[in-house]
């Protein structure tokens, strides 16, 4: 059986189905209560528990062979958090652990980029003293993102980085289609992999893309004013952590984009990544 952290979030929502759908076995881990309703769609158990305390972890990876960890969002504590995971693992003896990690941790102006290198680089710790069986996927940005539902409700989307920046896309599916690969077949040990797929879009062209896909008139608003910016996120706090993150993360995107390559990606599906009018299209079938 497989631990899913992080279950009821926008990408492990999407991956969980996939993973699913291989004939994977789940047991879904959220602090969300409504990780319970994961069972109809066939989740074998779940676990409701609070992530800072570390029995949280021990008791969600009782019968588990495989970790598959996505970790908070937004969270100060991310990097120790993963670090506390790790350590459960290795003390259960947790026989492979798969992290979702980021494109490029590595560029240091993104702090949430930050604290997943500093998890990435305990787990390949792990790997080496403990003989931890670990695979790390870094996955960019990710096409949901796009809030379909949300953009045909209020006719825009809205974006808090210069609309014309482009960014590297993937699709939450074909990311999960990478981890049930990684998970029920060997060879995956000690590897890094980059998830991106072909598309390199800025926001105006997927306002532009969805429009002529869809037929409708959507139009795009940039959002300058950091606390509009931070309500697009849930987040009342102008001076915590969250913010902060978001503040770098409008300024990096702004400046530089996000850009990487879809070999390992097409490798790794065995087919061309999904675009993103292979994700319009599924979106708005479900709202249809």
């Amino acid at each position: 059986m497989v631990l899913v952290t992080a279950a009821c979030g926008n990408v492990m929502s999407r991956i969980i189905p996939i993973l699913l759908q291989n004939g994977i076995q789940v047991k879904a881990l959220d602090a969300n209560p409504a990780v319970e309703n994961l069972k109809e769609i066939g989740v074998a158990e779940t676990c409701i528990g609070d992530v800072h305390d570390p029995d949280t972890y021990k008791k969600a990876m009782e019968g588990c062979t495989q970790v598959l960890y996505q970790p908070t969002l937004a969270d100060e504590e991310e990097a120790q958090l993963a670090w506390s995971c790790i350590d459960v693992a290795v003390e259960m003896g947790i026989e492979q652990f798969v992290m979702l990690s980021v494109l490029h941790p590595g560029m240091s102006t993104l702090l949430q980029h930050t604290q997943k290198l500093k998890a990435e680089e305990y787990l390949i710790y792990k790997g080496l003293s403990d003989g931890l069986n670990y695979t790390i996927l870094q996955p960019t940005h990710y096409y949901h993102n796009f809030p379909v539902p949300i953009v045909v409700e209020g006719n825009c989307y809205k974006v808090f980085y210069d609309p014309e920046t482009k960014l590297s896309l993937v699709d939450a599916e074909d990311v999960g289609a990478v981890a049930a690969r990684v998970l029920t077949e060997p060879g995956h040990q000690n590897a890094t992999y980059e998830l991106v797929g072909d598309e390199f879009l800025s926001s105006s062209e997927m306002v532009d893309l969805f429009n002529r896909y869809t037929g409708k008139n959507v139009s795009i608003i940039y959002e300058t004013d950091p606390e509009e910016t931070m309500k697009m996120f849930s987040i009342t706090d102008w001076e915590g952590y969250s913010a902060d993150m978001f503040r770098h993360l409008a300024d990096t995107y702004t400046k530089y984009g996000l850009a990487g390559n879809s070999h390992v990606l097409t490798w790794l599906l065995g087919r061309a990544p999904r675009t993103f009018e292979d994700f319009v299209k599924r979106e708005m079938d479900k709202i249809k």
